[in-house]
C-alpha cells in the first residue's frame, strides 16, 4: 500500500505539473492525447446521448486496447482530471495506454415525481436517478419514467458499447472492458455486473448508492466480473453492509473482489484517489 501512495503522490505531482503547463505541446497534433465530447442517438432512449472520449498518446486504430466505461461524463474539457491523469500516467509509463469513455446522464428535472424529505420538501429527481437506479415507477404520470432504468442499462450495454468499438476498430471482448462508476453510478454498475456478467469484465464501484445488492440472487454457476469497490468510513451504514455482503458472496462463489473502506464521506477527491490507485493496479505496466 505504500509503494501505491507513494506512486500516487508522484501522480499528483506531475499532474499539477501538466495543468500549470498546459499551453506546452509536447507531441505533435497527430500523436498527441485526445478528450472531446461526442453523441450518438439512441433508440432506446429516442434522444441524442453525450459521451466523453480520451485517446491516449499515440492512438492507432490496428492496435487494441483496454476500455474504461464510466459514468457522469462532464462537460469540462479543458484540463480535464480524466486527461491529465491519463497523460501523466501513460505518457511517464507507470500504466498501459487506454481509451476512457465517459456516459452523460441525462440532468432534466424529472418533475413529475413526488419524492420528499421528512419535512414534506419536495425532492425534484433528475432523469438521472431514474436511469441509474430501478426505482420502478408506476403512476400514469411516471409514464415517460418506467421503463427508464431498462432503457437506459440496454443503451449503455449495447447502444454506446458497440458504437465505440466501431468507431475506434475495437475488437475486444469482457476481458479488454472495464466499468468505472461513483454513487448511484457505481450502484447502476453493480445492476449491469449482476444482470449482464459478460459484457464487461472488471468494475470499479465506489461509494455505491444502488444496485440492489441484497435482494439479488447471486449464482454459483455464473462467473461475476472482478469487483474493485471502496466505501467511506462517514458515509451512511449501509454502504459497509453491502460491501460485506458482496465480500462474503464473492468469497463463497471463489470470484475476485477486492473491497476496502477509505477514511472520509462521500466527497469526489477521495473518488479520484481510489480511481487513480485502481487503475494504477490494473493497468500496471
Amino acid at each position: 500500500m505504500k509503494g501505491i501512495f507513494n506512486i500516487y503522490i508522484i501522480v499528483l505531482i506531475a499532474v499539477s505539473m501538466l495543468s500549470c503547463n498546459s499551453k506546452k505541446e509536447t507531441s505533435s497534433p497527430e500523436t498527441a492525447s485526445k478528450f472531446y465530447t461526442d453523441s450518438i442517438f439512441s433508440s432506446q432512449l429516442a434522444e441524442n446521448r453525450k459521451h466523453n472520449v480520451y485517446l491516449p498518446t499515440g492512438f492507432n486504430r490496428e492496435t487494441k486496447y483496454p476500455i474504461i466505461y464510466a459514468t457522469d461524463g462532464s462537460n469540462t474539457i479543458e484540463n480535464s482530471f480524466y486527461k491529465l491523469l491519463l497523460d501523466s500516467l501513460i505518457d511517464n509509463q507507470i500504466m498501459k495506454p487506454v481509451i476512457l469513455i465517459a456516459s452523460h446522464s441525462n440532468s432534466k428535472i424529472a418533475d413529475s415525481t413526488s419524492s420528499a424529505t421528512g419535512d414534506g420538501k419536495k425532492v425534484y429527481l433528475q432523469y438521472r436517478n431514474f436511469e441509474y437506479v430501478n426505482r420502478q415507477p408506476t403512476r400514469p404520470e411516471d409514464s415517460l419514467l418506467v421503463n427508464r432504468f431498462r432503457n437506459h442499462i440496454i443503451y449503455f450495454k449495447d447502444e454506446l458499447i458497440s458504437h465505440v468499438e466501431n468507431e475506434f476498430n475495437q475488437k475486444i471482448d469482457k476481458t479488454d472492458r472495464y466499468f468505472y462508476g461513483v454513487s448511484n453510478g457505481a450502484g447502476f454498475g453493480l445492476s449491469l455486473l449482476h444482470a449482464y456478467p459478460d459484457k464487461i469484465g472488471t468494475y470499479i464501484c465506489l461509494s455505491t448508492f444502488g444496485g440492489n445488492i441484497q435482494n439479488n440472487l447471486w449464482k454459483s454457476n455464473v462467473a461475476y466480473p472482478d469487483l474493485y469497490l471502496q466505501y467511506g468510513s462517514d458515509e451512511p451504514w449501509f454502504l459497509k453492509e453491502e460491501a460485506d455482503f458482496l465480500k462474503s458472496t464473492y468469497a463463497e462463489l471463489n470470484l475476485h473482489a477486492e473491497i476496502k473502506e477509505f477514511n472520509d464521506g462521500h466527497d469526489y477527491n477521495k473518488w479520484q484517489e481510489a480511481f487513480t490507485e485502481t487503475i494504477i493496479t490494473l493497468f500496471k505496466i
